[in-house]
């Protein structure tokens, strides 16, 4: 009789054994399933960066000197101004819009409204593009760039710094405007 109970605490341990076997591997299938359903792929951070101080100083372009009146620096803005004439012009200017005239490079020139400067003459304005400038949406792509720009398009352009009084300047964001 002795052989009858090995055989059965045998058969219980076995029993025991294969159930722990299949909890262990059904918790290593859990596991391997959870790290894959929350693993980000092509994960981007964007690392913030001080923008200098200098860069958000105001440019010279455009400004009115002491006892310089609009009308006499530019008698088309009394006719067709860009914001009301005795309206100051913001301190910090991000954006801007115009129409390119030129592609460039890693640059486009755009032919402002002259709304970034206090005189409201249009200028010409390179617009520095690098692989840090989204175009219509597309993150540093200089095919994207070059193949989705055109002469003769109106576009919106956003910059990192401010760009009052300044006719150069790199683009964060540059949009065609579609009318």
């Amino acid at each position: 009789m002795p052989s009858i109970e090995k055989s059965k605490d045998q058969k219980i341990d076995n029993k025991k054994i294969i159930l722990i076997s299949i909890i262990i591997v059904a918790l290593i299938g859990g596991i391997i399933v959870f790290l894959n359903i929350t693993k980000e792929k092509n994960l981007n951070l964007e690392v913030y960066a001080p923008i200098p101080e200098a860069s958000m100083e105001i440019g010279v372009v455009g400004n009115l000197e002491i006892g310089e009146s609009i009308e006499n620096v530019n008698p088309e803005a009394i006719e067709n101004p860009v914001r009301p004439i005795n309206e100051p012009i913001p301190a910090d200017i991000f954006n801007t819009s115009g129409i390119i005239l030129n592609i460039q490079g890693n640059s486009i020139v755009v032919r402002g409204l002259g709304t970034n400067f206090d005189d409201q003459i249009k200028r010409d304005l390179v617009v520095l593009i690098n692989e840090g400038t989204y175009v219509n949406g597309v993150y540093g792509d200089a095919e994207y760039f070059k193949k989705s720009l055109k002469i003769g398009d109106n576009v919106s352009i956003e910059a990192p710094y401010n760009i009052h009084g300044k006719t150069e300047f790199l683009a964060k964001y540059i949009n065609i405007i579609k009318e």
